[in-house]
């Protein structure tokens, strides 16, 4: 009995434990959620930080003033004139020392190298995505200020691969043009930020659009001739670069490419012949976007060329419509899958170009269709 009873008491003392401590403990519990003071934290979302480059060479260039850039690189071998406030200096002529830079309103816009031998480091022209992706980050989106407008650009997958943009320290750019063939860098293209937003080489978080170019007839045949010698001569440097013959000027391919662009402006409907893609084509034409071009399919490449009356069936060509930036233009041939067997074949030997303002369409041959009237390569200046 005594040992039921010491059992009783022990048994009492446990379950008073048990029971009043959630009670003790209840007299330290946090207040109820209402009566507290809450000291709200809001997220912060950093943006991007670009690993910008510091600016060397070319990149320095940028912004400069006509005088400032002839002290620093005196006697340029050629000028063009593309525009009322638009010239090209040319420095070089060979595959390892070309490169051109561009004036705006007397101001350095940007500047084109294709030289094996012209100083841009960090980078050279012997360069894979790789390499590049060694030096600095490849980044998908850019912002940046402009007249106080804030402009974001996107990069597509294709961009990314074969025309990515660098940025440099003093807020200029570089955009890196990789030969689709090769996978090698084929040139370099530095610009202002005015030089992007008045190119739109990207695809813009916003739509702009900039002021058509308004030239009197004798302008335009001059800006006509300066590209055309530009895009011979660009062409040929590359050409160069990849182990080819210069391209040779032939007076009937240029005569046929002429005729192919005069018919084909007066009557868009002999080469697009339905009507939604008229429609594109109407629209791309009526466009102030530098970015909006229009591509040809097969079946209408081949009626545009049959407009021009070629004297050889193997005659083949690239069309263009777009706001004419030359160098842009002919580094998408060669970043281009398509564009760049065109003008890869390496019996292709005699060419002709024909610019209309904003439209160009250009003509090869392996053979010249009048051998009496070809003109040598792009050295003719």
């Amino acid at each position: 009995m005594r040992r039921v009873g010491e059992f009783i008491v022990v048994f009492v003392i446990v379950l008073t434990f048990f029971y009043m401590k959630p009670v003790v403990l209840s007299q330290k519990s946090p207040k109820p959620v209402d009566e507290l003071v809450v000291n709200e934290v809001k997220p912060q979302i950093k943006s991007t930080q670009h690993n910008k480059l510091n600016a060397t060479g070319m990149a320095t260039i940028i912004g400069l003033s006509e005088k400032e850039l002839k002290e620093k690189m005196p006697n340029p071998k050629n000028e063009w004139v593309v525009g009322s406030d638009r010239k090209w200096l040319v420095y070089g002529d060979n595959a390892t020392d070309y490169y051109q830079v561009e004036l705006t309103k007397g101001t350095v816009s940007s500047a084109f190298v294709l030289g094996t031998q012209v100083d841009i480091a960090p980078f050279n022209l012997e360069m894979t995505l790789g390499d590049i992706s060694e030096i600095t980050t490849i980044y998908p989106a850019f912002e940046f200020d402009y007249k106080d407008k804030k402009y974001k650009i996107e990069l597509t997958e294709d961009d990314m691969n074969y025309r990515p943009l660098i940025s440099f320290d003093n807020g200029t750019y570089a955009l890196l043009h990789f030969n689709y063939d090769t996978g090698k860098l084929l040139g370099v293209r530095y610009v202002s930020k005015s030089t992007l937003v008045d190119m739109i080489p990207y695809q813009f978080s916003e739509e702009t659009t900039n002021p058509p170019v308004e030239l009197t007839d004798d302008e335009w045949e001059m800006v006509n001739q300066a590209n055309t010698e530009q895009l011979l001569t660009i062409l040929n440097i590359v050409r160069q670069r990849i182990n080819r013959k210069p391209y040779k000027l032939d007076t009937e391919l240029v005569l046929e490419s002429k005729k192919a662009l005069a018919e084909f402006n007066k009557d868009p409907k002999l080469v697009i012949k339905k009507d939604d893609r008229l429609e594109q084509w109407q629209e791309k034409v009526e466009s102030s976007n530098p970015s909006d071009s229009f591509l040809l399919v097969n079946e209408e490449m081949e009626c545009l060329l049959k407009l021009g009356k070629p004297v050889d069936k193997n005659t083949h060509g690239l069309f263009v419509q777009s706001m004419g930036d030359v160098p842009f233009i002919v580094t998408n041939w060669f970043v281009n899958r398509f564009d760049q067997r065109e003008i890869k074949d390496s019996k292709d030997e005699y060419i002709g170009i024909a610019y209309n303002k904003n439209q160009v369409l250009v003509l090869f041959n392996q053979k010249a269709a009048n051998a009496s009237l070809t003109t040598e390569s792009s050295d003719k200046r």
